[in-house]
């Protein structure tokens, strides 16, 4: 290839635990050339960003010759898109090779976006320069994970919220991250002790703040959740809780106290004074009432009361039950939420009919039933839904003895776009394992991770993907770029309106069982 790509070779060996910045340099004689910008030696005159290299603002054509920095070079045909920079995180190769997970990662740009907090899977906050990659500020806060980072408004505070026996939200002051004030969200929730590092999956026994908000007059939105066991009985236990800026709570929900059930990842549009939030359930027992158990609790915002519980019927015989998880969102009057057996569902608050997407819904393949779940998605004015299903299945109420799929359904991995009317305005199908989406601030632009593959061990296929979001006919290709890197991609990205995106790497096991691959973030442009 006549360009620098990502190394796969230098990410055959995990390295220590210490954070490092690296970024490899613009090879000798070559420019690199981005959306809107081009990547350059330093001395060009551009903005410095990571590897002693400068990004320099403007556009060109493709076929163009140019020279900047003492280096002349022709433009190629399409856009390329290149890393910024690469931080390590640490070394959880221990973890990946016992058959944990992907590490949990939490990335927040700063309001101003010269700064990206980072919250690691080993307990620590990490502040680095948006451009540069330098460390601006690093503090360990808990014993296990850090879930959720967010800024207020001002970007004055950073707040980190733990998954841990106590499970503090800390409100910091970057970049020395000292702390202002915490909350310990388990004197409501009960604590748990922190499990032995032989369990790669008990940190999810712990209590956590499972999404910290930052509205926009600053208060603090935290949805809090602990299932664990007790006498070897499930355990629920879940609240929600508006915080001033100051740390004292102003309202919470349940009124009366925690609820017995999980609450996972709201959301909000402040502008219709509403939240959303779905609603589980692992405890044994009926479930209390007042609940929307396996579907999404409307509140109103301003006062965190209920007006609405959303719950669809599973998809019989295939399904028994059907539940919401990242798929949930509020635009307005409508809620939307995407279910594990493939549908999404369109609720109105004005009382009009529902309308159903059949995404992944089941499919047969002879007489195996298949289905992909609607994992991720979020709508966006005006009136999108963008949803992702994920990898195929086979529902767990099948009789069938098959334990892997026989083929692929036909809308497994695949980013689509509706109106709220549910009428498609374009899909995309990939063979890439799609791994998260999320929007820039706009609502203009999204990205889409590729993670881990488990047919196969290609490694062309991590990164991301930018799209420009539109109705069918507004622009020619939605696809804006593809953007490599050397490892699998964790769920969760931020991307910036000036190109920029964020994304955690994960190191993964190969089929003969050896770790690849670097826990690190990486910025792309």
């Amino acid at each position: 290839m006549r360009r620098w790509t990502l190394s796969l070779l230098s990410v055959l060996a995990l390295t220590g635990c210490g954070v490092s910045e690296k970024a490899p340099p613009v090879r000798d004689g070559e420019l690199g050339f981005l959306r809107g910008a081009i990547l350059a030696p330093a001395g060009s005159g551009g903005r410095p960003v990571g590897g002693g290299r400068e990004l320099v603002d403007g556009g060109w054509t493709p076929g163009e010759q140019l020279s900047l920095g003492g280096v002349r070079d022709q433009a190629p045909a399409t856009a390329e898109c290149l890393a910024l920079f690469s931080v390590e995180l640490g070394d959880v190769g221990r973890m990946i090779a016992m058959g944990g997970e992907a590490p949990n990662t939490a990335l927040a740009w700063s309001p101003d976006g010269d700064q990206l907090a980072v919250g690691t899977h080993r307990g620590e906050v990490v502040l680095l320069d948006g451009w540069t990659g330098k460390e601006l500020g690093r503090r360990r806060l808990a014993e296990t994970m850090v879930k959720a980072v967010a800024w207020s408004p001002d970007g004055a505070t950073l707040y980190a919220a733990e998954q841990s026996p106590d499970a503090f939200v800390h409100a910091l002051d970057p970049p020395a991250l000292t702390s202002r004030w915490t909350f310990r969200l388990a004197d409501e929730l009960d604590s748990s002790p922190a499990p032995p590092d032989t369990d790669v999956y008990g940190v999810y026994t712990l209590p956590a703040a499972w999404s910290v908000q930052v509205l926009k007059g600053g208060d603090v939105l935290v949805a809090g959740t602990h299932s664990w066991l007790v006498d070897d009985v499930r355990q629920n236990k879940a609240r929600i809780w508006r915080l001033a800026p100051d740390g004292s709570v102003r309202d919470a929900w349940p009124e009366d106290g925690v609820a017995d059930a999980t609450l996972l990842f709201p959301h909000v549009d402040e502008s219709a004074d509403r939240l959303v939030v779905a609603v589980g359930r692992s405890a044994p027992g009926e479930p209390p009432p007042g609940l929307a158990v396996g579907g999404v609790q409307v509140l109103t915002l301003s006062t965190l009361t209920s007006t609405h519980q959303l719950v669809a019927e599973p998809l019989k015989p295939h399904f028994s039950s059907a539940r919401p998880w990242e798929a949930v969102d509020v635009l307005a009057n409508i809620v939307m939420a995407g279910y594990s057996d493939g549908r999404a569902r369109l609720f109105s608050m004005d009382g009009g009919p529902a309308k159903t997407l059949e995404l992944g819904v089941p499919w047969l393949a002879g007489d195996v039933p298949l289905a992909a779940p609607v994992s991720w998605g979020f709508m966006t004015q005006p009136g999108l839904v963008v949803t992702v299903t994920g990898d195929t299945n086979i529902p767990w109420g099948s009789q069938t003895t098959v334990t892997r799929p026989p083929s692929p359904h036909p809308q497994a991995n695949r980013l689509s776009v509706h109106d709220v009317g549910g009428e498609l305005a374009w899909a995309r199908s990939d063979e890439r394992i799609l791994a998260g989406v999320s929007p820039s601030p706009s609502g203009r632009h999204l990205v889409v991770g590729h993670g881990e593959r488990s047919s196969d061990d290609r490694r062309d296929l991590f990164g991301v993907s930018i799209y420009t979001l539109g109705l069918e006919g507004t622009f020619e290709e939605p696809l804006q770029v593809r953007c490599p890197t050397e490892s699998p991609v964790f769920f969760r990205q931020s991307l910036r309106d000036d190109g920029r995106v964020a994304v955690t790497e994960v190191p993964w096991k190969a089929e003969d069982g050896s770790v690849l691959g670097t826990y690190q973030v990486t910025v792309l442009r």
